[in-house]
């Protein structure tokens, strides 16, 4: 029985080691599988933090690339908004700086064309006041008076010779008229029809259309000298009265475009005969135009005795601009005509500056050698280069080309042929002149109409001369009446 109960107890105990073995075996595969839970957590807890930290790290990369690009965004703005701003800012600038010199052109150019502008209107003047005195041209009221004032005009100044005494007594026999005429009218202006005032301005009238018709008949002009005498007579009789210098340049102007200087043309679409009228050309009673021959003679003879007039004593006399009206109106041609290589230049270049370098160009070449020298060498290397050589051109350029090539020195030191020495200022002077010379207007109330006011600083130029002269073959012998700008009809008649 013991035995039995040993070998159970045995049993039991070899059973409870066996059974404590299965269950060390199973703690120890439990503990492994804990370790193996726990580790594999550790892995899987290790692997999302690390994907958590990329994460967080691909999302931090984002944003700042984000932020870049907007950086970059706003970077770009502000750069095109400041380059935006500078490209307006200079933009108005370019647009102020256009405007300015816009109007500093027609500023520019209002100044250039003054001149033109002042003629055109004294040449508009001139009709008013013919006008105003056709009544007493014909009112026998005054018919004593006319009788004396054409016996001074056409009398006594036919007996003008190039004796100095017989000039200056013409002239004080003209300025005595005048004054007298001055008187006469002063004491008829009380109570007296209107007729009776009008003498002094008739009497200039008649004096400077008197003028202008004796030239264009041939009598005191040309390059001879003839008209010498006369212009040292009417540049006297100015410093006594002045209202005569807008008349005798309204006059002028009329007749001769070219003394402006302005070659007055027409628009493209205008005719011949609107073209010979605007350049001063004269119809006969027929209704024909004068010859192209005569106009040029004209032409020269008005311009010759507009120098010889310039060139008179005393030196200070300011009619038709006087000295230093002359060395401008030179520079004021020149740069009338079209510039090199333009050929040939227009027909009127020879014999207008043949005739006015005879009788100013002495002058000229001693008061202001500074100005006239340039102008000399410009003719010399460059405009008789281009004259117009058809049979037409080819006298006066023969003529111009003789004057040129005697030299500077020789037109300084010669006086013109047939001067009257003692009334034409050839002495040196200060070598520079006023290059905005120009004739001076009477402040007399006799002409009043005849005050031209400069026009403003925006007047545009002339047509006529933003084209005019510079017009390529504009009345040249090949073509004529070529395409040209417009200027309005001047009188015909003086």
């Amino acid at each position: 029985m013991s035995q039995i109960s040993s070998q159970r107890t045995t049993q039991y105990q070899q059973s409870h080691a066996t059974l404590q073995q299965l269950i060390q075996r199973e703690l120890s595969s439990a503990n492994t599988a804990k370790e193996r839970i726990q580790s594999r957590q550790k892995l899987r807890d290790q692997l999302e933090q690390e994907e958590k930290t990329q994460f967080e790290l691909q999302q931090r990369q984002a944003e700042e690339q984000r932020q870049l690009q907007l950086d970059a965004q706003r970077a770009l703005e502000e750069e095109q908004r400041v380059k935006s701003e500078e490209e307006r800012a200079k933009e108005l600038k370019r647009v102020e700086q256009l405007q300015q010199a816009e109007q500093e052109a027609e500023e520019e150019n209002a100044t250039k064309y003054a001149h033109v502008k002042r003629a055109q209107s004294l040449i508009e003047n001139l009709d008013v006041v013919r006008s105003s005195l056709i009544e007493f041209d014909k009112s026998k009221s005054v018919g004593k008076r006319r009788l004396q004032f054409k016996k001074v005009v056409n009398g006594r100044i036919n007996t003008l010779s190039h004796e100095v005494n017989k000039i200056l007594d013409v002239g004080r026999v003209v300025v005595e008229a005048i004054e007298a005429a001055s008187r006469d009218d002063a004491a008829a202006s009380s109570g007296a029809e209107g007729v009776m005032t009008m003498g002094k301005k008739y009497l200039l009238d008649l004096l400077a259309s008197n003028l202008i018709v004796r030239v264009q008949a041939g009598t005191f002009n040309g390059v001879r000298g003839d008209g010498f005498p006369l212009a040292g007579m009417i540049a006297y009789v100015s410093t006594q009265c002045d209202e005569i210098g807008p008349l005798l340049e309204a006059h002028l102007y009329s007749h001769c475009p070219t003394a402006i200087p302005s070659l007055s043309l027409t628009s493209p679409d205008g005719g011949e005969d609107d073209l010979m009228e605007s350049l001063g050309m004269i119809r006969d009673k027929n209704g024909e135009f004068e010859s192209f021959d005569k106009f040029l003679n004209r032409t020269e003879g008005l311009i010759s005795i507009m120098a010889d007039i310039m060139s008179s004593t005393p030196s200070d006399h300011t009619l038709l601009g006087g000295h230093e009206g002359a060395m401008t109106w030179l520079e004021r041609f020149l740069d009338l005509l079209p510039g090199a290589p333009t050929a040939p230049l227009p027909l009127l270049t020879a014999p207008v500056l043949v005739a006015f370098l005879t009788g100013a160009g002495h002058m000229l070449a001693n008061k202001f050698p500074a100005k006239m020298k340039p102008a000399f060498d410009m003719i010399q290397t460059d405009i008789l280069k281009r004259l117009d050589e058809s049979p037409v051109g080819v006298p006066s350029a023969t003529r111009l080309r003789k004057v040129m090539d005697a030299g500077f020195e020789k037109l300084k030191s010669e006086l013109p042929p047939g001067v009257v020495a003692a009334l034409y200022d050839g002495k040196p002077g200060t070598g520079t002149a006023s290059s905005a010379a120009a004739p001076a207007s009477s402040s007399s109330s006799g002409v009043a109409s005849f005050q031209s006011a400069p026009p403003p600083a925006t007047q545009a130029a002339p047509p006529q001369q933003q084209q005019g002269f510079g017009n390529q073959n504009a009345f040249s012998s090949s073509s004529p009446f070529g395409s040209t700008s417009q200027q309005q009809q001047p009188p015909q008649s003086s």
